[in-house]
C-alpha cells in the first residue's frame, strides 16, 4: 500500500465531503422506545466531478493518477476543497491529549474558529461543530468522534486524510479534441 499524490493544480469542478456516522438503532416492537448506539467509527465519504478537459494531455495525467491509485489498494491524501483553510482567524494551534471517543479537543492558540472549519490532528480530519474563540486551553466541539486519542500540532491550511478510492473500475472517456468529465468517489481509510 503506497499513499499516491493528488495531481497538483487539479480542481473538482463539484465536490462533497460528508460524514458516515456508523450506528445501530434498537427498538422496542410493542414499547414503543428505542436506543441508538454510537459504534465510534465516523468516517469521511468525499465525492467529486473532474471537467472534461480539452487537451488529452490533462487526461492523460488524471488517466496515471487513477491508476496509480491500483483500486482501493493505496490511499490519497484528501481535504475539502471547498474550505481549505479556516473561515476563523485563528493561524496556529496545538491540541492537547484527547481521548478516543471524545466529542471535543482542547486547543491552546489565538483566533477564532467558525462552525464548519476544518482542523488535522494526528491523521485525523475534524470539523469544528459551532463558533469558538480559541485561547489558552479552549475546548472547541467537535461533529466526528474522535477513532483514536490525538495531541499535538494542529494542521489548519489544507488538513488532510487518507482516502481510498470507493469506485476501483473508474476510467477517464475520450471523444475527439477532449477528454470527458470524471466521478470519483472516495472513503476515508481507517488505519
Amino acid at each position: 500500500m503506497s499513499a499516491i499524490t493528488w495531481p497538483a493544480g487539479l480542481i473538482p469542478r463539484t465536490a462533497s465531503l460528508r460524514l458516515a456516522v456508523v450506528q445501530r438503532i434498537h427498538a422496542a416492537p410493542l414499547g414503543g422506545s428505542e436506543q441508538v448506539v454510537d459504534l465510534l467509527n465516523d468516517r469521511w465519504h468525499l465525492s467529486a466531478v473532474l471537467n472534461a478537459r480539452a487537451r488529452f494531455d490533462e487526461g492523460a495525467r488524471i488517466e496515471a493518477f487513477l491508476a496509480a491509485m491500483r483500486g482501493q489498494t493505496n490511499t490519497v491524501a484528501l481535504w475539502h476543497f471547498a474550505r481549505p483553510r479556516p473561515r476563523g482567524t485563528l493561524a496556529s494551534a496545538t491540541a492537547a491529549s484527547a481521548a478516543q471517543g471524545a466529542a471535543a479537543v482542547v486547543l491552546t492558540g489565538s483566533g477564532t474558529l467558525k462552525a464548519g472549519d476544518m482542523l488535522g490532528i494526528g491523521g485525523l480530519l475534524l470539523q469544528v461543530a459551532s463558533d469558538v474563540t480559541v485561547g489558552t486551553s479552549t475546548t472547541v466541539p467537535i461533529v466526528n468522534r474522535l477513532r483514536a486519542a490525538v495531541s499535538g500540532t494542529v494542521t489548519l491550511i489544507q488538513p488532510t486524510a487518507s482516502f481510498r478510492l470507493a469506485t476501483p473500475d473508474v476510467g477517464v472517456g475520450y471523444q475527439p479534441g477532449q477528454s470527458d468529465a470524471v466521478a470519483l468517489d472516495f472513503v476515508e481509510a481507517i488505519a
